[in-house]
């Protein structure tokens, strides 16, 4: 979670100063005076005042006018951006690091001497445990593309690849590909490996398909089977369930996989 503040003010503070650049290129930013209006029956008088002068512009549709609240504008917007670009300076080199590492650092040397193991939290590191443990694995093969998430686990899909980043990001673990035995009423079992299975805070699962393929009708019918078994297992869409796809031609929907992260982020911590 800190880290994904800390990459949030990052991103946040790139794309101020490209608008700052932006603003820079098209403003130009000679000095010009205050504008002043005179509203009239027959229109709107533009003037600019500089000092104790006071030049027309032209109506309020003449490019002069135009020009002059134009300047105005983007100097006003850069005196933000740039008030928000130190803003988020600020808030980066004063934010406190409070993972238990950094804190325990913190404290007298002599502190350390005594273990604090029952501050640190022992849920979160169960979690990572179980994640990171050998588990059986989906053995199909990998497509020829090598496509790889951020801590370097080799996914199958660029949609899968957004799914595992967006996770690392937010501390949440995961394992991928893993193979579930389920039983149904009938007493038939079969193995299915959803794309991602995390385990919560409260001890419960959630899993996370992304297809990329549905155009085919094989891979299609597959899929509403493993539907059929992830009922049986208590994996109901949009509860613990979570489904999103590429489109026809390929295309991944970002924003759908992000919100999905936040519904998987709210159960993860069992909120």
């Amino acid at each position: 979670m800190m880290n994904e503040f800390r990459e949030a003010i990052k991103r946040e503070q790139g794309r101020i100063q490209r608008l700052i650049n932006l603003t820079d290129q098209n403003g130009g930013f000679e000095k010009r005076g205050s504008l002043i209006v005179d509203s009239r029956i027959s229109g709107i008088y533009c003037y600019e005042r500089c000092g104790k002068t006071k030049k027309y512009l032209g109506k309020s549709e003449s490019e002069a006018a135009k020009a002059c609240l134009r300047a105005h504008f983007l100097e006003e917007k850069r005196n933000r951006l740039l008030f928000d670009e130190g803003l988020l300076d600020n808030l980066t080199q004063q934010y406190m690091d409070y993972n238990y590492e950094a804190v325990f650092r913190a404290l007298p040397d002599s502190y350390r001497k005594i273990a604090l193991e029952d501050f640190n939290d022992r849920r979160y590191e169960e979690l990572k445990q179980w994640a990171a443990e050998d588990y059986a694995k989906n053995s199909a093969p990998f497509p020829n593309a090598k496509i790889h998430a951020l801590n370097g686990l080799r996914v199958r899909s660029k949609g899968e690849c957004l799914h595992a980043n967006i996770l690392l990001n937010k501390g949440i673990p995961f394992r991928y590909d893993s193979i579930i035995t389920i039983t149904d009423s009938y007493g038939n079992t079969k193995n299915v490996s959803p794309d991602f299975m995390i385990q919560n805070y409260d001890y419960s699962l959630t899993i996370i398909e992304h297809l990329g393929r549905l155009f085919d009708k094989r891979y299609s019918l597959d899929f509403g089977e493993k539907c059929y078994w992830y009922m049986q297992e208590g994996f109901i869409p949009g509860k613990n369930f979570f489904i999103t796809s590429d489109d026809i031609n390929g295309g991944t929907d970002t924003q759908a996989i992000w919100e999905v992260a936040k519904a998987v982020e709210r159960l993860f911590f069992a909120k």
